[in-house]
């Protein structure tokens, strides 16, 4: 049983699903149970419709727990004891700390374990030593965030970086660019500040200066959307940038652009970039969370350190300008790129699943990497 927040667009939740997929497809059986439905917490109701019917069309069940449990946790923990009462999972597998709050309620013999989405922790870190009680397992989702997460926590830690399905990208399309026809970026991701959007923007607007001829298409909704259109405006990017809110087909999107654009303040293993990554396209990321580990990895795009408008700008400049350059990360991409796909997070969630359930864990408190 996975337990995550709601059948959206984020990257955890889009993680869960593909690998509750790939579990399916490999003879498990999967129940996915959320704290909230999309209109409880104000997201994309039609992207929740598409999510929970490719759930039901492979054979997994899902249940919502209510919005409510955010204030009553004791509900939460009922609730979700409950399920666990039907479904009788062998594990019960929580992405976010409310979903460990409840747990304090499931019987005692079961496996909990907990994934770490982000670099930024989102709880204390005492609260950890709590999270420890009941807690079997913790999975880092790339190297930095093991490393952040292992000094706060007495259960082991493991690596299993994150990784997405094959199965539903497409190669990019990449060819070379015409003179007359502009580079095609494109960003994925909420509007929020996290993603940093503004310094995409600022960039693009310094690469508009010099004369360089790029569109750029971003996919995601947020609470920042209606401050980005007045930077798109105020910056005379109006033909140049297109907010496109929610999109069912990521795989397409990607498929038609030619380079790959992050500019976060801060992330985990960002879904979006691994996704462009098995499409073959290049990319540009800021050095946060595992964005960093991805590029040097597979060698399929340039990492920006400093998060100022002048170094990305020169960076993405770079990119636009060098044909060749795009052509060599494109094909790096395709080569090197497979480690990232849900495969290889399958075999390894099994692998903790297993030897947690025959009590491997418990004598093996190291970090594992």
């Amino acid at each position: 049983m996975h337990v995550i927040s709601t059948p959206a667009s984020g990257g955890a939740e889009v993680y869960v699903k593909d690998l509750s997929l790939a579990m399916v497809a490999a003879g498990h059986s999967v129940h996915v149970t959320f704290l909230e439905t999309a209109e409880q917490c104000g997201r994309d109701l039609d992207y929740e419709r598409h999510f929970l019917a490719q759930l039901s069309q492979a054979g997994i069940s899902h249940s919502f727990l209510g919005a409510d449990t955010r204030r009553r946790p004791w509900r939460g923990g009922t609730r979700l004891r409950a399920e666990v009462n039907r479904f009788a999972p062998d594990v019960v597998h929580c992405h976010l700390y409310y979903a460990l709050m409840f747990a304090f309620l499931l019987p005692r013999k079961l496996a909990v374990i907990m994934t770490v989405h982000s670099i930024e922790l989102g709880a204390p870190n005492w609260l950890f030593r709590l999270f420890d009680r009941r807690v079997s397992a913790y999975v880092g989702i790339c190297h930095a965030c093991t490393r952040k997460l292992a000094p706060l926590v007495r259960r082991p830690v493991v690596q299993i970086d994150n990784a997405v399905s094959g199965a539903r990208l497409k190669h990019s399309g990449w060819q070379m660019t015409a003179l007359d026809t502009p580079v095609k970026l494109a960003a994925i991701g909420r509007l929020t500040e996290a993603k940093q959007y503004p310094l995409m923007l600022e960039s693009c607007r310094r690469l508009k200066a010099q004369g360089l001829n790029v569109t750029l298409s971003i996919a995601g909704e947020g609470p920042l959307k209606a401050e980005l259109v007045t930077q798109i405006r105020d910056a005379g990017l109006e033909d140049q940038v297109t907010l496109l809110g929610n999109i069912s087909d990521v795989a397409g999107l990607l498929a038609s652009s030619d380079i790959f654009l992050m500019s976060s303040a801060w992330e985990g293993l960002p879904i979006s970039l691994l996704e462009a990554t098995l499409s073959g396209l290049p990319v540009l990321v800021t050095n946060v969370g595992g964005c960093a580990e991805v590029v040097h990895r597979v060698g399929n795009g340039l990492v920006v350190d400093e998060q100022t408008p002048a170094r990305y700008a020169d960076a993405l400049t770079r990119l636009v300008a060098d044909e060749e350059l795009r052509r060599s990360c494109a094909r790096n991409a395709r080569r090197h790129g497979g480690s990232y796909h849900i495969n290889t997070a399958l075999a390894g969630h099994l692998e903790l699943y297993t030897s947690r359930l025959q009590g491997e864990l418990d004598a093996a408190p190291e970090v594992s990497v």
